[in-house]
């Protein structure tokens, strides 16, 4: 008979946090990073090094602890979203469907322009998937725009929300003149698309390009050597998709005529 797990560090001093702050009917629990601290020593445990990454976990890679789930109506979950600098909130929303590749949609395949020396340094899943979307134009490809890259690894705040980092931002036109900043996360790993990276991209851009229109991507590895580019937006408390597509980095000979036949099939459907 397998033995039940035992709740790890973090997940013990997050739900002390909420234990602490939550009464009964709540939907909004303020707290400070420094009641992590206060709860480890509440429980008599050791404190948490780096309390960011245990806020960042459950913020984009783990499920909500159960003991505070539980304490959810039906159709409800609570996430974590920034409140400030070193200020943070459990929000209680709508459940939320996971964002995940879709597996009956097409795929095209794209001449990979990655250059070798690229392909083969890069340091981790997230690296190489940035690289292969920007040297083989894949946010153009997506949006029907002409994107640059404007910066990597952005750290900034925004209002009411605190530190923001996103992954990627591009900048773009399209024929009609109009200018987007494109927000790109790629995610790898156990990270996961959620609300709350969607929600800070997208305030964070508003507050420093309030005159751009903003689009925001995410994109991911989706086995089979296929990348997986989404635009979402928040729509009543939910991460929706507004496009995904699916693409295969290949060597141009194994593009065939038939592929070719029906990318311009498709290309005809849509317009």
């Amino acid at each position: 008979m397998a033995k039940e797990k035992k709740p790890s560090k973090y997940e013990l001093i997050l739900c002390r946090v909420f234990e602490d702050h939550y009464s009964a009917g709540d939907e909004h629990v303020e707290w400070e990073r420094e009641a992590l601290n206060d709860a480890a020593d509440a429980l008599g445990i050791s404190r948490v090094k780096n309390l960011g990454d245990l806020v960042y976990s459950y913020r984009f890679r783990r499920d909500m602890p159960l003991t505070i789930n539980a304490t959810a109506p039906e159709g409800m979950e609570w996430i974590i979203r920034g409140a400030g600098i070193a200020k943070y909130r459990f929000d209680l929303i709508p459940e939320q469907v996971p964002i995940a590749p879709s597996k009956s949609l097409p795929v095209t395949k794209i001449p990979d322009a990655t250059p070798e020396i690229i392909a083969s340094s890069a340091l981790g899943d997230e690296q190489a998937l940035l690289a292969k979307v920007r040297y083989n134009r894949l946010i153009d490809v997506f949006l029907g725009v002409a994107s640059y890259s404007l910066q990597n690894h952005l750290r900034t705040t925004a209002k009411e929300i605190g530190q923001v980092e996103v992954d990627e931002i591009y900048v773009a036109v399209d024929r009609h003149g109009r200018q987007f900043i494109l927000p790109v996360q790629a995610k790898g790993g156990s990270d996961r698309l959620g609300i709350t990276q969607t929600e800070q991209d997208m305030a964070a851009c508003a507050e420093k390009w309030p005159h751009m229109i903003c689009r925001n991507i995410s994109v991911q590895f989706a086995g089979g050597g296929l990348i997986a580019l989404f635009e979402l937006t928040v729509q009543d408390d939910r991460v929706v998709i507004l496009r995904e597509n699916h693409y295969k980095l290949v060597p141009s000979n194994e593009i065939t005529a038939a592929d070719l036949r029906l990318y311009d099939s498709a290309a005809a459907d849509a317009a």
